[in-house]
């Protein structure tokens, strides 16, 4: 699991996320998350649910997606995003990966009607066992993008999220993030902080039974008391994205929780004026020094 965060500005683009990645119960703090689109560019990536594809690093795909984008120049970071909603769809649907038979039982399965507990004999439908077994692998095996820079001429900010979805049978469809703040992988303690409720929570409130009004009330209700957070000069916005990552870590670190968002800190920068820079980036030997 991960924290990733995009900040977007008027003045540029601030990428944020941990470094914990995990395999099975075990978590290694080192990963890398963060991605400049090549050297010296004006685009980066970062992405949050599943670490890798087995066979293909996601590295090394945002390596090869480079060289697809220096043969071809795009026009503008849409065509950034759909471009590589293309390329990461078909490494990632690749028959040879070990992924692709789980990918395949997700959509047979999601085929199928979901499965009623009033009546759990329906031939058609999923089992329980089999409903259970789609909700965790589908929550394992989906993976998310976020996209951003500017493509000159233009040195607009701009950013994109593409997720990929195991069910999914064809590429997504790149959403465009405004100017703000955007969270993924484990946003409750940022949501907590922001806007005092989760999205975890809220819907517990609303399916408690002791909730009279509708979810959308509850919502009109908690967002009377969020923090509001106007737009901020850039540097400060990379200390509200640290603040974000780090703040996430700790509540991790000190609950009873599995640790799934940790190690150090990245955060990249891209201005309207400059390419992209790091503004922290560890070292090849932190995991031995």
């Amino acid at each position: 699991m991960t924290i990733a965060v995009c900040y977007v500005s008027p003045e540029g683009i601030v990428l944020g996320a941990d470094s914990t990645t995990t395999y099975g119960s075990l978590h290694f703090n080192n990963s890398q998350k963060l991605f400049e689109v090549g050297e010296n560019s004006t685009l980066a990536m970062v992405t949050w649910g599943l670490g890798g594809l087995s066979v293909n690093s996601h590295r090394t795909l945002i390596a090869l997606f480079d060289d697809d984008l220096k043969k071809k120049p795009p026009s503008s970071v849409k065509e950034v995003a759909d471009r590589w909603a293309a390329f990461f769809f078909a490494a990632y649907n690749d028959p040879t990966t070990p992924l692709a038979p789980f990918i395949a039982q997700c959509r047979a399965l999601a085929a199928k009607p979901a499965h009623d507990p009033q009546n759990p004999q329906d031939p058609l439908a999923r089992t329980d066992p089999e409903e259970k077994w789609l909700q965790e692998w589908r929550l394992n095996l989906v993976v998310g993008f976020c996209v951003a820079g500017y493509v000159m001429p233009d040195r607009s900010p701009a950013a994109f999220e593409v997720v990929f979805d195991p069910i999914a049978t064809a590429p997504p469809t790149p959403a465009a993030k405004p100017h703000g703040y955007w969270f993924w992988g484990a946003p409750n303690m940022i949501q907590r902080l922001i806007f005092g409720c989760d999205e975890q929570l809220k819907n517990s409130i609303v399916n408690s039974g002791k909730w009279n009004g509708t979810a959308g009330e509850l919502e009109a209700l908690v967002s009377r008391h969020a923090l509001d957070h106007p737009l901020v000069p850039i540097r400060d916005a990379i200390d509200f994205v640290h603040s974000c990552v780090s703040s996430t870590i700790k509540a991790f670190k000190f609950s009873n929780l599995a640790p799934i968002c940790g190690g150090p800190i990245e955060i990249g920068l891209i201005t309207t004026d400059r390419r992209f820079r790091w503004v922290q980036h560890k070292l090849w030997d932190v995991a031995i020094s």
